[in-house]
């Protein structure tokens, strides 16, 4: 039998402790940053990864039409669903692109405040570790540990300020856009700054893109999914959850992350890769969810 064959499936587990650590820490003026340009997406660290339905999905993916083809019926995540799950979806017409172009290791560098001049150990040409960003940024003393490796003038509260959007670049490297090395790739650096400096821009577009490579991927017998399993997992139980008509939607209407537990609190999923193939098999057109009651 083959190793593939032998290999696991894999999805992105719960958020690190350390990334969670690293998110405490940065207070409530840093959160409030981290949260304006994060939006709602920040809420997934809060959700359980279901690595039994994302590979059960896997079954009834067709990567030739980019749909999910059930018994009577087919389903897709659609641009104006993980728009609103995110929070980027108001006004999304008017939203403009990101590209996420290739970056150097210079100019990564750059974006992240951290000297040129330091020895790139373990570092190789388009991406870094986590570990690279949060010895650095994320423990409570990276400041006094790489204080002559950081571009921020020895000046703690710069270095505060830089932390932040550090925090941004390896949450969405770990959570959003993660792969099987469980690397960040640098060009997520350069996501982060269109989206922390110009307005009217949206992570929407490439977090679906993501999310369809990666099931076509995995169909083709990848065994690490390498798009936002959480948000993909939340948009097919709310489908397969027939809700009232009439519900509440939690405290804020711009977060539908936060009260997603709340939502379907009450399903009672399967437990296991083959119920849920066993399950999603013998559903049919009338028993699916098809308008989620928080779109516009």
């Amino acid at each position: 039998m083959s190793t593939v064959q032998n290999t696991p499936f894999k999805v992105i587990d719960e958020a690190p402790l350390q990334l969670q650590m690293w998110w405490y820490d940065l207070g409530e003026d840093g959160q409030k940053w981290v949260t304006k340009h994060l939006r709602a997406l920040i809420d997934i660290m809060k959700i359980k990864p279901r690595d039994d339905l994302i590979e059960a999905l896997m079954t009834f993916w067709d990567p030739v039409h980019n749909v999910f083809r059930f018994s009577d019926f087919e389903l897709t995540p659609t641009l104006e669903e993980i728009a609103r799950y995110s929070g980027f979806g108001r006004d999304l017409r008017n939203q403009e692109l990101i590209f996420p172009r290739a970056l150097s290791m210079h100019r990564f560098f750059d974006l992240l405040n951290i000297s040129k001049q330091i020895r790139k150990t373990n570092e190789v040409e388009g991406c870094c570790s986590f570990y690279f960003l949060y010895s650095r940024f994320g423990q409570p003393n990276g400041f006094e540990m790489h204080e002559n490796g950081l571009n921020n003038k020895q000046n703690k509260d710069t270095w505060q300020i830089h932390r932040r959007f550090a925090f941004i670049v390896a949450f969405l490297g770990i959570m959003v856009f993660p792969n099987e090395e469980r690397a960040i790739d640098t060009c997520i650096a350069r996501v982060v700054h269109v989206l922390t400096t110009k307005e009217h821009h949206t992570l929407a577009p490439i977090i679906l893109s993501d999310i369809y490579w990666a099931l076509t991927l995995c169909k083709s017998g990848a065994k690490f999914f390498e798009g936002c399993n959480i948000l993909l997992q939340m948009w097919l139980i709310e489908h397969l959850r027939h809700h009232p008509k009439f519900m509440s939607y939690g405290p804020s209407k711009d977060n539908f992350i936060e009260s997603y537990e709340e939502r379907v609190k009450d399903y009672n999923s399967p437990k296991g890769v083959e119920a849920w193939i066993s399950h999603i098999r013998y559903l049919n057109a009338s028993q699916i969810e098809w308008t989620l009651g928080w779109l516009p």
